[in-house]
């Protein structure tokens, strides 16, 4: 019997001891839990954000039987801008449950700590109110960051061209962009700075082929061999899926001293003209060589024009 009442005293004095534990320490605990579930939350939402996307963008590209976004056989436009605007809308909802998350967990573990949630929210209302004032900046990168992402100006995926900077959109984010240049080199550019902006990604494209040619050369024999030569682009599936018009010759398009330059043009995927460009530029030379058509030593100089 003795052995028995040691184990329901020993039993007690733990399950007291505990009870003074957890009460003596309550607010520090709550604190603990409230960090620990916001994590956890956060962690969540954001695999399941992506879970979402990744599966409409696989969704799209399945029913269209491509690898690239570029590629998107049935209406191009329609399904590639769907593909781009879910990763980029991705992207914005993953750094908006990161703060939303992040400020709710702020103000609970405060009030945990016995500060007056009321007067702290009136307080962060007036501050909010001066920091609009004084930081008009960041409510203007963020706010056009917003418009550019729901007007569908860019997404991720995209290559465009802001100001000097020429490269592919990496990441879309409340306040900066992140372009990947063509060197490698990472840019980062606030969104309300961003006042001009070429998207290539966006409808089609049109590869543009100027060719330099002797000014005694026949061009109407120029043209044709020109043409030809695109037309045989249409004859290698991996180039051929890429266009998506007729070759077009626009004929001379410039005439300098002894040398005439004859412009050849070909409409494409978004994306895809300067592919064009690099497989026709040898199927130009074999061909006006096949022609014994001369082409010119060096490039017209155009006045004002640099070297």
């Amino acid at each position: 019997m003795n052995g028995g009442n040691e184990v329901e005293q020993a039993a007690a004095n733990i399950g007291s001891a505990f009870t003074t534990f957890v009460t003596d320490y309550q607010v520090p605990i709550r604190v603990v839990f409230i960090i620990v579930a916001a994590v956890i939350l956060h962690w969540v939402l954001r695999v399941l954000l992506k879970r979402a996307v990744s599966r409409i963008v696989r969704g799209v590209k399945k029913s269209q039987d491509v690898e690239s976004t570029q590629e998107l056989v049935t209406s191009p436009r329609l399904n590639a801008r769907a593909v781009q605007r879910t990763r980029t809308l991705g992207t914005i909802g993953r750094h908006v449950i990161s703060w939303v998350i992040i400020t709710i967990a702020t103000v609970m573990v405060l009030g945990q700590l016995g500060f007056n949630l009321t007067a702290l929210l009136a307080s962060a209302g007036v501050v909010a109110a001066g920091l609009a004032f004084g930081a008009q900046n960041i409510v203007k990168d963020i706010l056009n960051g917003i418009f550019m992402v729901f007007e569908d100006q860019l997404g991720v995926g995209d290559f465009v061209t802001i100001g000097a900077i020429s490269g592919t959109v990496e990441d879309v984010g409340i306040r900066v962009t992140q372009v990947r240049g063509l060197d490698g080199t990472l840019w980062f550019v606030r969104n309300g700075e961003i006042l001009t902006l070429g998207n290539t990604s966006q409808g089609w494209g049109r590869a543009l082929i100027d060719v330099t040619v002797e000014g005694s050369a026949d061009f109407a024999e120029v043209e044709r061999v020109a043409y030809d030569s695109a037309r045989e682009l249409l004859e290698l599936p991996k180039i051929a899926r890429k266009i998506t018009g007729e070759p077009e010759v626009w004929g001379v398009e410039s005439v300098f001293g002894d040398r005439a330059t004859i412009r050849l043009a070909i409409r494409t995927r978004p994306e895809a003209q300067w592919e064009v460009q690099r497989a026709l530029r040898p199927i130009l030379v074999r061909n006006f060589d096949a022609a014994g058509i001369q082409l010119a030593a060096e490039l017209p100089g155009f006045p004002g024009a640099q070297p």
